[in-house]
């Protein structure tokens, strides 16, 4: 039997899960760092945040359709779920990075922000 067909069915309800829940968290709390940043200017943090979320989903988007592209064969539960765990956890990973990446770059801007004024 091939799994591949089941294993797509659980992976992209998890990963869209995850995709829309992590987005929504990042735009609605990233919002506060990125009007302290622009100084209360309120239409132009919307649309970087909009472009920002918009970006988010794009990389994560691509990186599903690609991981899917290049499974191999899926012939037992065990493989499944290993195929499961290897991927799902490869993206939260990549996620992670992504999320520690600009956490930095925004603490860089908030400092040399400080320090210029």
């Amino acid at each position: 039997m091939n799994y591949n067909i089941l294993t797509y069915c659980i992976f992209l309800p998890i990963i869209a899960m995850i995709m829309i829940k992590v987005g929504w968290m990042f735009y609605t709390n990233g919002e506060v760092f990125l009007m302290y940043l622009f100084q209360q200017n309120t239409s132009l943090v919307k649309s970087i945040n909009n472009i920002l979320l918009i970006a988010y989903y794009l990389v994560n988007l691509g990186y599903a359709v690609i991981t899917l592209a290049y499974w191999e064969t899926i012939e037992s539960a065990l493989q499944m779920l290993n195929t499961l765990a290897e991927h799902l956890g490869i993206i939260i990973i990549g996620l992670a990075v992504l999320h520690y990446n600009n956490v930095l770059v925004l603490n860089y801007l908030v400092k040399s922000k400080t320090l210029n004024q």
